[in-house]
């Protein structure tokens, strides 16, 4: 499938990157996971028939070709409303979304404030990979990123390809998979100017108090899911994946064996046979 590159503006001044692709009836919005970009899901997006399908591949707020403020808005409501914003601004009146990690609790947001604020445009379904839905410990090399003068410190110091190799091993449990055109592909990015702002910025939003009672609140969103697990995952463990499949009420869940943190990369192909009988599927 043939991707352009497009500017959505955000709040009129702030340039979001997408890429897109696909003349089919059905706008499926992917959103990508920490420290990631639009690249993660070029992988799977070949598996899509472009007849079928409009594909939109969000760079968030700060990630990837979006434009990265130093403003501090980097929170998951903040990349939430970005999201909403998109979808209005692109005159859809019914759109799947796609979260993986990061991009996955955008999602699961993006859906609580439609409900509250009663949006004219229908979320008829959501997929959730290695969702980053409740509040967890972060890694540590990420907990020291909060620290006012360590964090940029550690940039300056730590050689890019060094930090993104053992973030890499983390993530996939196939090392086989980190590839060199996809430690590259990333690499691209990890290396653009503004981003480690960016990191900082969106950890230090990150406030475990609003999210202590985030699974009553899953339990009011109506909209089906499919819930994508890497059983070896590292990063979000599989129990997170159990507990997200009982607060969802409408939920199912997909575990692919000695699979890590991305398998829409580590087994893409497994990943869309999951996902293309999901938006198939009569969901009662």
């Amino acid at each position: 499938m043939h991707l352009e590159n497009e500017i959505f503006q955000y709040s009129g001044n702030v340039p979001i990157h997408y890429q897109v692709g696909g003349n089919g009836p059905k706008p499926l919005i992917f959103l990508h996971g920490f420290a990631a970009s639009h690249t993660t899901w070029h992988d799977i997006i070949p598996f899509f028939p472009a007849d079928s399908f409009r594909i939109f591949l969000l760079d968030m707020k700060g990630f990837g070709l979006s434009a990265k403020p130093r403003d501090g808005a980097y929170s998951i409501e903040e990349q939430a409303v970005m999201v909403r914003s998109f979808i209005r601004g692109m005159g859809f009146s019914s759109v799947i979304l796609i979260g993986h990690s990061l991009g996955g609790g955008v999602v699961l947001r993006a859906c609580l404030q439609m409900q509250d604020e009663k949006d004219h445009f229908a979320i008829l379904k959501l997929v959730l990979i290695d969702c980053a839905a409740y509040p967890q410990r972060l890694p540590k090399f990420f907990r020291r990123l909060k620290i006012p003068v360590l964090g940029p410190l550690l940039f300056r110091l730590i050689p890019v390809r060094v930090m993104l190799r053992r973030a890499m091993e983390m993530v996939f449990y196939d090392t086989s998979a980190i590839t060199r055109e996809r430690f590259e592909r990333y690499e691209r990015y990890f290396r653009g100017r503004g981003l480690a702002y960016t990191l900082r910025a969106t950890i230090r939003c990150i406030n475990p108090e609003i999210y202590a009672s985030i699974g009553e609140q899953y339990r009011r969103i109506s909209v089906p899911a499919l819930i994508i697990w890497g059983e070896e995952d590292r990063v979000i463990k599989l129990k997170y994946g159990l507990r997200l499949h009982e607060d969802l009420p409408r939920s199912q869940l997909k575990i692919l064996a000695k699979c890590g943190h991305n398998p829409h990369e580590e087994r893409p192909s497994e990943t869309f046979a999951a996902m293309e009988a999901f938006f198939a599927a009569e969901v009662d």
